[in-house]
């Protein structure tokens, strides 16, 4: 891989970290869950937290709104290696 490409997979990923954040705080379900893939699976190990595939984090998302009057989500490095995998916009 080159050095561009690594840099261009970088800024990509950090874009939909961006996105990930300005959904949930918006409290844009259909959107959060348009940014995964069918397989794609959102897991909060501190809050035994699991939803698998857009159904259930549209869901999650729902879930957490009726909990909640006020939500904000900082986007932050990875504690370790990062799975993540930009993919274009557009139907999955």
């Amino acid at each position: 891989m080159s050095d561009l490409q690594a840099v261009a997979d970088r800024v990509q990923i950090e874009a939909l970290r961006g996105e990930f954040s300005d959904a949930v705080m918006m409290n844009d379900h259909d959107r959060l869950a348009s940014l995964f893939t069918r397989d794609g699976v959102v897991r909060i190990p501190e809050g035994d937290i699991e939803a698998a595939g857009p159904e259930e984090i549209r869901a999650l998302g729902a879930r957490r709104q009726a909990l909640m009057d006020y939500f904000m989500q900082t986007t932050h490095p990875a504690r370790s290696s990062s799975t993540a995998t930009p993919r274009p916009a557009g139907p999955t």
